[in-house]
């Protein structure tokens, strides 16, 4: 699915779900009482409740699996994200091994790369921004300045090895991130999976008899409420790098203010 809900807030996003699951399962409710009224005289109630069993634990296993996909996709990319911002910070840091003038150089590309990626952060999981997104995002500027260093001793050739290594390494993270933030969603059969699930275990808990309207009301609005934080989760979750819920630019921002001090 398309990234519908990024430029929606966070309240927005949970009243959307939640108000349009209960309605759902309250309206079809009302409907099924008007429609078969004798559904209160609770005959079935045994066998309905056999099969909301049966289909509640095929429910909570499924949509489970797909929210543990979605967590663990969210928490990798927060740490590519992390390894990313770290490695150049590294890169800056070791500098120093060079002198005052290269590690100063070093640290003043670092920073610009980060506050390009902070800056964009918000539209990377735009197709059409991409190209520039790369453009301002490059890390041409601290090959350069590694390409022109001459070391003089072990260390220093040591530290150009090591930078060069971790320059590639966040290259590769950064061509990640950036394809994560545009493709890294759960795709339309799952969605349709999920949703109809949940559309199952609400008709056939709607299916149960109680002569109390209101109880029942109650009922089903509770199990309504439970089956749309399912939902809120695989929702917030499912665009970890664009959604309204994402990974935070926080790593970007952490090295910026260490090597702006």
């Amino acid at each position: 699915m398309e990234n519908s809900d990024a430029d929606l807030p966070l309240w927005a996003v949970m009243l959307l779900v939640v108000g349009m699951t209960v309605a759902f399962a309250v309206g079809g409710q009302a409907l099924i009482r008007w429609m078969f009224p004798k559904l209160r005289e609770k005959r079935h109630n045994d066998v309905a409740g056999f099969l909301v069993a049966v289909i509640g634990v095929i429910y909570a296993v499924t949509v489970g699996f797909i929210i543990a996909e979605q967590w663990n996709n969210f928490t990798d990319a927060r740490e590519h994200a992390q390894q990313e911002a770290f490695a150049l910070s590294s890169i800056a840091q070791g500098g120093v091994i060079l002198g005052p003038i290269w590690q100063a150089q070093m640290e003043q590309a670092v920073v610009r790369y980060n506050q390009a990626v902070i800056k964009g952060w918000p539209q990377q999981g735009d197709a059409e921004e991409l190209g520039r997104i790369r453009e301002e995002q490059t890390l041409d500027p601290l090959f350069a300045l590694l390409d022109q260093v001459r070391p003089t001793t072990p260390a220093q050739r040591a530290y150009v090895d090591q930078a060069s290594k971790q320059l590639t390494f966040a290259v590769a993270d950064r061509e990640e991130r950036l394809y994560r933030a545009g493709t890294s969603h759960l795709e339309r059969p799952l969605w349709v999976l999920v949703v109809f699930a949940s559309g199952v275990i609400l008709l056939f808990c709607m299916l149960f008899g109680l002569e109390s309207r209101w109880l029942h009301y109650t009922m089903i609005t509770g199990v309504a409420m439970t089956v749309s934080c399912n939902l809120l989760l695989v929702v917030l979750l499912n665009h970890p790098l664009s959604g309204t819920l994402q990974v935070s630019p926080d790593a970007y921002k952490s090295v910026v203010r260490d090597l702006t001090r």
